[in-house]
């Protein structure tokens, strides 16, 4: 059975539901519709998942912020470190541990593509899904993070929430599917319960808090993701300039159907704007969104911390993704979101 609790992390991380313009560090959440509360939890949930279809899942178009450089802003000086450094490590699911020899092996792969869709990290990330209006449907990244419910993602805040409506898109079948490629979705589709971001996001879109962690349903079997797939660490405060991964299913490569990556030393972002985050060599574009940066990443297990995310392109800087940087306000974020 699924999940009999609609809110399981009760207030915890139901600290506001709607956005209060006066504090960026409200956090508010948004769980699943009313009008789903009136049918039992599991014929809910079967409702999302079996609305999509593979016609549905490839129709599906990408969303990632293009921002222009603000002139007035690009001398300021790289921000340090707000708070000490603080992390948890990832984890092994079932599946990750039963998968040895069989699997290719990411430490001599010959390409981007075989690094990417067959590597390790494939298990704790996916292609999130949503539908808009009528016969549209957007897509971000996302992966699967350490947390005591087992059940958490980290994405973009810009998967999450729409501005142009003002709400989160918890109510409109959103998904997420690890390791999806090609339309095959190995570990099923798993349906999202509550997300959560903070004010800074939701109304002020402040880029350096482009965040927003997903709690998920368990599936048919009452199993919850972690367990099965594994996840990945998360920190704070870590290194900055460092060598860091980037996965995610960018359209403008297999047009989002295979998982794609990039690497290379982290610097500081040139948007300006108060932004704080930072930028890596890069050439994915939308449907990336909100795929993890990953530092410390092991290419045999998958696992790393979690220190970004893909966030926003620069129009003049071409071939450069931007991502914020993970400081104790998110770390904070991810607490009450974890339990």
């Amino acid at each position: 059975m699924f999940t009999l609790s609609l809110i399981l992390i009760g207030t915890a991380c139901f600290v506001a539901t709607t956005p209060i313009a006066n504090d960026p560090f409200t956090i508010v959440s948004s769980d699943v519709s009313p009008s789903s509360r009136l049918i039992s939890f599991d014929k809910s949930v079967d409702k999302i998942l079996s609305f999509w279809t593979d016609d549905k899942l490839k129709a599906a178009k990408s969303v990632m912020p293009i921002r222009k450089i603000n002139s007035q802003t690009t001398t300021k000086t790289e921000m340090p470190n707000n708070g000490p450094r603080v992390l948890v490590d990832g984890t092994m699911g079932s599946l990750q541990k039963a998968a040895i020899s069989a699997a290719v092996n990411p430490d001599k792969a010959s390409s981007r593509q075989v690094f990417a869709s067959t590597g390790r990290q494939t298990y704790t990330t996916g292609k999130i899904f949503w539908n808009n209006t009528g016969n549209s449907y957007g897509m971000c990244s996302g992966a699967i993070v350490t947390s005591n419910n087992k059940e958490t993602i980290v994405t973009a805040g810009h998967c999450c929430f729409d501005h142009d409506t003002n709400k989160f898109r918890i109510s409109q079948n959103f998904i997420f599917i690890p390791d999806y490629k090609s339309g095959a979705q190995p570990y099923g589709k798993w349906a999202a319960r509550t997300m959560t971001a903070y004010t800074a996001w939701t109304v002020n879109q402040n880029f350096n808090y482009d965040v927003c962690f997903v709690n998920l349903y368990t599936n048919s079997k009452g199993q919850h993701i972690q367990d099965l797939l594994g996840a990945e660490g998360i920190a704070s405060n870590y290194p900055r300039n460092a060598i860091t991964y980037s996965f995610g299913y960018p359209y403008n490569l297999a047009q989002g159907e295979i998982m794609q990556y990039c690497s290379g030393s982290a610097a500081a972002s040139k948007y300006g704007n108060g932004y704080t985050g930072q930028t890596i060599p890069c050439d994915m574009t939308g449907g990336c969104s909100g795929g993890p940066w990953i530092q410390n990443f092991t290419a045999s297990t998958g696992n790393g911390y979690i220190t970004s995310l893909n966030s926003f392109l620069i129009t003049t800087i071409p071939n450069y993704m931007n991502g914020p940087y993970f400081e104790s306000n998110i770390w904070s974020l991810y607490q009450k979101c974890m339990v």
